[in-house]
C-alpha cells in the first residue's frame, strides 16, 4: 500500500516557497506519492471558493522534481498519472 499527499496548488497559500516546502516535507515524512489537482482552468463559481493563483499541475510537479529525490508525483485524475524517478 502506498500513501500520498494532495498538494494544494491553488489559492493564496500556493506560493513557490510553500509548494517546495510541502514537497520536501512530504518526502521527508516518508510518503510515497505527491499529487496535485488536475484542473487546468477553473469555473467562476469555483474561483469564488479558491481564488488565484491556480498553478498548472504538470509544470508545478515538473518543477518540484528538482527538489525531491524519491517521491512519486502525479495528478489527481480518474486515471491517476504517476511518474517514478
Amino acid at each position: 500500500m502506498k500513501f500520498g499527499v494532495n498538494l494544494i496548488n491553488f489559492g493564496p497559500g500556493a506560493r513557490p516557497d510553500s509548494l517546495m516546502q510541502w514537497a520536501m516535507l512530504t518526502e521527508t515524512l516518508g510518503y510515497h506519492v505527491l499529487m496535485a489537482s488536475d484542473h487546468l482552468a477553473i469555473t467562476p463559481d469555483a474561483q469564488e471558493c479558491s481564488p488565484a493563483p491556480f498553478y498548472e499541475p504538470f509544470t508545478t510537479l515538473g518543477w518540484l522534481t528538482g527538489v525531491t529525490r524519491r517521491i512519486e508525483i502525479g495528478t489527481t485524475t480518474p486515471f491517476m498519472a504517476i511518474w517514478t524517478p
